[in-house]
C-alpha cells in the first residue's frame, strides 16, 4: 500500500466516522427521548420484566445444566427432532 492509497483511506475513514458518530448520537438522543415519554409506572414495569427475564434465564441455565450431567448428549439428540 503506497503513499497514494494511504492519502485516499484518510479522509475514506473520516468521513465513514464521522457519520457513524453522528448516527450514534442520534440513536442515543432517540432513546433518552422515548425514555422521557414512559411514565414512572411504565419504567417500574419494565424494570419488572427486565429482572423477570434474567431470572428466567438463570431457571434455564441451570436446567440445562441438570440434563448435562443427566444426559450427556441431550443436546444432540433434541436437534435432530427439531
Amino acid at each position: 500500500m503506497g503513499p497514494e492509497h494511504l492519502a485516499l483511506m484518510i479522509p475514506i475513514i473520516a468521513i465513514g466516522g464521522g457519520i457513524a458518530a453522528g448516527m450514534l448520537k442520534s440513536y442515543y438522543k432517540h432513546k433518552e427521548r422515548m425514555m422521557d415519554h414512559m411514565s414512572e409506572d411504565q419504567i417500574a414495569e419494565l424494570d419488572q420484566m427486565s429482572r423477570r427475564a434474567d431470572i428466567l434465564d438463570q431457571r434455564v441455565a441451570v436446567l440445562e445444566n441438570i440434563l448435562d450431567d443427566e444426559i450427556p448428549n441431550w443436546r444432540e439428540s433434541h436437534d435432530k427432532t427439531i
